[in-house]
């Protein structure tokens, strides 16, 4: 594009985004589906549009124009995007809606297909759309029907892009880098994502202290792709260790916890940070996917069960206390019932305190796509329900030694119905993932970290009231 077409351009979008019938801003509306970085992905995206001149609008119903941010990690995350925009789009007919866009992981994946067949959307942004959601919607203003995605996306964002916040001004997902370097074989997000581009250090610990200065952040929570690689593109080495090391320091930090790392990049190094720096979460998500080593291998994860073993032997002398997180695939190609049984039963011995179990989805474009051996879905199915059985009855009994204790709580809300009930998170659970713990006492509020004694527990909560 010319110099003189991105001035009229930038001209347009001046023009589009303060006009409406009444001489008022347009009002944008976000429905952001998926994980954390699809939320942050969405920040970005209305903090371009704000400051483009949009006007923000707290729900789909009073907008002007509506974004669906999506998700095609796997077939569930497909459905359950497609049913969002046939919403949307339903909204539209009805004459709520002026425009609708649809961005993220769906058009990355299936950019001409869905052009074609959802004829309504009046737009559709790659995963990288927040850096020219103006553009494209100035477009549509004048009557285009954009397709603005790239084959090789440009993320992540560099430097310091204005974000409009959808989380609790108390705590705030921070991503550091985007992309991967594993090459897992079940997994699609490199093809949508591309490969490992990590922000710079100073790039993210400039945007925390925006996020504590401006939002009053307490709580920053790490996310990537994979972010014990963190820096090995720009370094030549992680650099994850020096990046939190400068985090856990910033003044108004109480609380910064890790999500999404690879268990081959939890160096020692990674350990001891976590074990000594009081600010850091005694928390890791790592996700260990299987403990067969039949199909690891065939998950291409470059782990064995012994390793893992040694892993979190290690993870659990070091950091006494630890709360670790991971996820598990249930029925991957080749998966025998032997295999599936070594599963629980290295479950039974790891007592991870939190877990995630998904069915192997089969995804065109993996290299897992065309193994041999599928596991018929009735199969998968029942060994997800054994499993998720297991991990109910390792959680209730991990919840139960915490009766009579003493726990840090970061308050999220209050109950609607109960102004002394408060729901929040112990330093063990990460915000939508996890458990809370229910406070019951009065003039607590969002923000607060109050020590509470915990009177009962159940399978994934906890409930207690203030000690001080």
């Amino acid at each position: 594009m010319s110099t003189d077409q991105t001035a009229r351009l930038a001209a347009r979008e001046t023009h589009h985004a303060s006009r409406s019938t009444h001489h008022q801003p347009l009002r944008v509306g976000m429905l952001s589906l998926g994980c954390p970085r699809t939320l942050v992905d969405s920040e970005l995206v209305l903090g371009r549009l704000r400051g483009a001149g949009y006007a923000m609008a707290s729900e789909l119903a009073s907008a002007d124009v509506a974004i669906i941010n999506t998700c095609s990690f796997v077939q569930e995350s497909i459905r359950e995007s497609i049913d969002a925009i046939l919403d949307v789009l339903a909204l539209k007919r009805q004459g709520k809606l002026r425009v609708v866009l649809v961005a993220g992981c769906l058009p990355q994946r299936y950019p001409l297909e869905l052009y074609e067949e959802l004829a309504e959307v009046d737009g559709f942004l790659g995963t990288d759309g927040f850096t020219d959601v103006d553009r494209v919607l100035a477009h549509v203003l004048d009557g285009q029907r954009p397709l603005a995605v790239r084959k090789r996306p440009q993320v992540p964002h560099f430097g310091l892009a204005e974000r409009v916040s959808l989380t609790p001004a108390h705590y705030a997902y921070l991503k550091i880098s985007e992309g991967c370097l594993k090459g897992c074989s079940f997994c699609i997000i490199p093809k949508l994502k591309g490969p490992l581009r990590s922000r710079p250090v100073d790039d993210v610990v400039q945007e925390a202290q925006r996020l504590i200065q401006e939002r009053g952040c307490r709580e920053l929570i790490l996310v990537g792709q994979d972010t014990s690689d963190y820096g090995v593109d720009l370094a030549g080495r992680p650099q994850l260790v020096e990046l939190m090391d400068r985090l856990s320091r910033l003044e108004g930090v109480r609380w910064l916890r890790l999500l999404y790392c690879h268990p081959r990049g939890v160096s020692d190094d990674v350990i001891a940070l976590i074990a000594e720096r009081p600010t850091i979460c005694k928390y890791l998500d790592m996700a260990i996917e299987h403990a067969d080593d039949a199909v690891l291998q065939r998950m291409n994860r470059g782990m064995t069960r012994a390793g893992l073993e040694t892993l979190i032997e290690r993870l659990r002398a070091r950091v006494p206390g630890i709360a670790l997180r991971t996820s598990v695939i249930v029925g991957f190609p080749g998966e025998t019932e032997a295999a599936f049984e070594g599963l629980c039963q290295f479950l039974q011995w790891a007592r991870f305190e939190r877990l995630g179990a998904f069915t192997y989805s089969r995804e065109e474009g993996t290299a897992s796509y065309g193994l041999a051996d599928h596991v018929p879905d009735e199969v998968k199915q029942g060994r997800y329900q054994r499993l998720m059985a297991l991990q109910q009855e390792i959680a209730r009994d991990v919840n139960a030694t915490l009766l009579g204790r003493e726990l840090l709580v970061h308050i999220d809300e209050l109950d609607a119905h109960d102004p002394q009930l408060a729901l929040g998170r112990s330093a063990a659970d990460c915000p939508e993932v996890d458990g809370l713990v229910y406070v019951k006492g009065a003039s607590l509020r969002p923000g607060d970290f109050v020590s509470v004694r915990i009177t009962d527990t159940y399978e994934y909560d906890l409930v207690g009231v203030p000690v001080r």
